[in-house]
């Protein structure tokens, strides 16, 4: 019997940025990118909802030895977050509305169908890197 072969940690990665894409949607967001990368950082989804632009972090985690996902949240990678989304900003100058950044994360509990719970943490941190939640 062959030995089933584990996810690799960016395909785990990729697969939880899809799941709160679809989560954020479900919520009325509008999901507006992936992925978006410069050398100062990466932003994992860009939505807006409301009026508002909303730069999300995704962290997932299937047990606990590592740790919440929310505590993966550094301030070194609020650092880069931030520096990207300005990046991203100051290149959309028609991009002029309230923004915030919010964190989704994918386990380590389970729900009630066994998969991995969501929670969404809105505004959860500023841009001087302190967490709101």
């Amino acid at each position: 019997m062959a030995m089933k072969k584990k996810p690799s940690t960016h395909s785990q990665g990729k697969r939880a940025e899809e799941t709160a894409a679809l989560f954020l949607k479900l919520k009325g967001y509008r999901v507006l990118e992936a992925n978006y990368r410069v050398p100062q950082g990466e932003i994992d989804l860009i939505a807006s909802r409301g009026g508002a632009l909303v730069f999300v972090e995704v962290k997932s985690r299937n047990g606990k030895t590592q740790g919440t996902p929310l505590e993966a949240v550094t301030p070194r990678k609020v650092k880069r977050l931030t520096a990207a989304a300005s990046i991203y900003l100051s290149n959309r100058p028609e991009e002029e509305r309230e923004c915030r950044f919010d964190v989704v994360t994918l386990g380590p509990d389970k729900n009630l169908l066994g998969l991995p719970k969501i929670r969404h943490f809105e505004n959860a941190f500023s841009p001087e890197g302190f967490f709101n939640v």
